[in-house]
């Protein structure tokens, strides 16, 4: 996501943006936040989620200082990058117990949460991978992809409950 989104500039390992791309993902975020609309935020989807409600990102992870966990890992899936901890209470702790692995292909993630976003999961070396929204139906964000780790489908499911 293009940092102007909120007011920084671009780190030189920024890499491509798509203002039109942005302009419409953040539309429909804040759409269905407001709405109550029931929503899953996938990788760049949660930072999407996130820059829509105000927030932030670390937009190179490993210039910023997340070097350690692997969070833009080289093996194919379904390998494993590292493990989460569960933060908060949640619809994912009815999925998965502590400590659960996950895969990551991102370089960049939640710095400051947006407005009424509360941390649910995150990574050993701090950087908050899962979100949902207070006081709405389902407004849920995870920064790994869940759709390549069968042992995962079930979060889909938490879509129509």
């Amino acid at each position: 996501m293009d940092p102007r989104h909120y007011g920084e500039t671009p780190h030189p390992k920024l890499g491509e943006v798509s203002p039109e791309r942005d302009a419409h993902e953040l539309f429909l975020a804040r759409y269905a936040a407001e709405k109550g609309l029931p929503t899953l935020g996938v990788c760049r989807g949660v930072q999407v989620m996130n820059v829509a409600l105000g927030g932030s990102l670390h937009q190179d992870l490993p210039a910023q200082g997340f070097a350690d966990a692997g969070h833009y890992q080289k093996s194919p899936p379904p390998a494993l990058a590292h493990s989460l901890r569960q933060v908060a209470e949640s619809p994912l702790a009815r999925l998965f117990p502590e400590g659960f692995p996950v895969n990551s292909y991102h370089h960049q993630g939640i710095k400051a949460l947006g407005k009424d976003l509360k941390p649910i999961a995150v990574a050993p070396d701090g950087l908050v991978e899962a979100v949902m929204l207070e006081d709405h139906p389902f407004f849920l964000g995870v920064q790994w992809h869940p759709e390549l780790l069968q042992d995962h489908w079930a979060l889909f499911g938490l879509l129509g409950r």
